[in-house]
């Protein structure tokens, strides 16, 4: 019996393609609003914002930054320049309970975890793909923590809370042998079921850290998405000069051949080869050999390079000093045009710092979960990162000698208290890149006790009185 052949109207055709091409539009454009015909180019008003990328774009975003700084050598060093300041000479850490600073030694030196040598590698990242996911695995009887690690490459979205766009409560990534099968990590976050034993306590399946996003979007973005098209600009005119560089430094040899025709320069030319340095050349007037150089007239590029170069080093939020342009500044220029760089990278560190303050309470939550550490124990503790900038040392004594004086007095003289003057004490000196590691209890006992009173000297009137005056002489 023969098939019956399928007949498709040409406007179903038509109106197939036209959905195609409005899902590709929507997929690379989800803020053009509704996918309906009869709303086509029109914006819901009721809709849910869009502030992430799509898929496709979030995938070629990381594909470009990580290209870029596989071969492009200013995006390489403004991603290594940015690791190289916050984590400096490494992260440290104090807990005020011997037991907590166990369980934290014992986390932060496990063998698979090992941030002594990944925490440049997590920073560098974080950078590079604007994100970081790392899946947790939790023994089950003493309840130690390992870290792993999820590419971005693999997720396909995250997922919001209903009411808060803020909370991220999942991670949808592709898994399986070809990456076609889809799984789902829960964030972790404070359990909030007062039934439950882990009640206030961080439970979940994996972190989830992103940086240059806003409150409503999901995914992070690179610190490379904003510059890579004035980088790719700025390479291919480097390219182009290289170029004219190499034409400039051609030349031809051009030989007049007077009273020949045709076959008699061809036969001539055979017979010729282009003379070498140093070599002698015989020929008589009919014969001219002259060199031929091209005359590319075009004016200095150095103006038009600096520009672009200032573009993708003021985008970067780097001085240009630092890369390369050291002699046209002066030492105190480069002193203040640093201070919004230095900002910068002490935000980023800050932000690295609370995500390493983030896993340490998970890692102790998980320890009091499962009974290696008790229930009320003193589970506080400090990360202290590395100084961003280190500061002359004898300027350092001076400053802060003088800096107590002027706090000795002002408490001396009851313009402020002892709290105070401790308070703005370990502020003044935080600035310096110095952490204090002092508990909340030893805070208060020094701040409450007393200055030891010094009796005033008792003076013998009568042996004053008797005393012969000094004759000046």
């Amino acid at each position: 019996m023969a098939r019956k052949k399928k007949i498709v109207e040409p406007e179903v055709r038509v109106n197939k393609k036209r959905e195609e091409f409005l899902a590709k539009i929507k997929e690379s454009w989800p803020m053009i609003g509704s996918s309906a015909p009869e709303d086509f180019g029109w914006t819901s008003l009721t809709k849910t914002i869009e502030r992430d990328l799509s898929s496709t774009t979030q995938e070629r975003m990381q594909q470009i930054a990580f290209y870029l700084y596989d071969s492009n050598p200013i995006a390489h060093r403004i991603l290594e320049l940015t690791k190289d300041f916050v984590v400096g000479d490494g992260y440290r850490f104090k807990a005020e309970a011997e037991d907590v600073q166990k369980v934290l030694d014992d986390f932060w030196n496990d063998p698979d975890n090992d941030w002594s040598m990944k925490q440049d590698t997590k920073v560098l990242e974080l950078g590079l793909w604007g994100e970081q996911c790392y899946p947790v695995q939790i023994n089950k009887h003493t309840g130690h923590v390992k870290l792993g690690y999820l590419d971005p490459g693999l997720i396909l979205k995250v997922k919001q809370a209903r009411g808060n766009p803020e909370k991220l409560t999942d991670v949808i990534y592709r898994s399986g042998r070809y990456a076609r099968k889809e799984r789902g990590l829960s964030i972790i976050a404070s359990d909030n079921d007062p039934k439950s034993k882990s009640f206030k306590r961080l439970m979940g399946d994996c972190f989830f850290f992103g940086i240059n996003k806003v409150a409503w979007s999901t995914r992070g973005r690179s610190d490379l998405l904003s510059l890579s098209d004035w980088i790719d600009g700025y390479d291919q005119f480097l390219f182009a000069r290289l170029e004219r560089a190499f034409f400039l430094n051609t030349f031809i040899w051009d030989v007049l051949c007077k009273g020949m025709n045709e076959n008699e320069i061809t036969e001539f030319a055979k017979n010729q080869q282009p003379p070498k340095p140093g070599s002698a050349r015989y020929h008589n007037e009919n014969i001219e050999w002259n060199v031929v150089s091209p005359q590319l007239e075009s004016s200095d590029a150095s103006g038009e390079a600096n520009l672009f170069k200032m573009q993708i080093l003021g985008g970067a939020g780097f001085p240009n000093h630092w890369f390369g342009e050291g002699d046209k500044t002066t030492r105190a220029t480069a002193l203040e045009m640093g201070l919004p760089t230095l900002r910068k990278l002490k935000s980023r560190q800050n932000f690295f710092k609370n995500m390493i303050n983030h896993i340490f309470n998970f890692v102790i939550d998980q320890a009091i979960i499962h009974g290696t550490l008790p229930e009320n124990i003193n589970r506080n503790f400090a990360v202290m990162p590395s100084p961003i900038l280190t500061k002359n040392a004898r300027d350092v004594a001076l400053t802060l000698d003088k800096f107590t004086s002027g706090l000795q007095g002002a408490v001396a003289n009851k313009w402020i208290s002892r709290r105070s003057a401790g308070d703005s004490f370990r502020t003044f000196i935080s600035q310096l890149g110095i952490e204090i590691q002092e508990s909340q209890k030893e805070r208060d006992e020094y701040e409450n006790e007393e200055p030891e009173k010094k009796e005033p000297e008792k003076i013998d009137i009568e042996k004053t009185e008797n005393k012969p005056e000094e004759k000046e002489e």
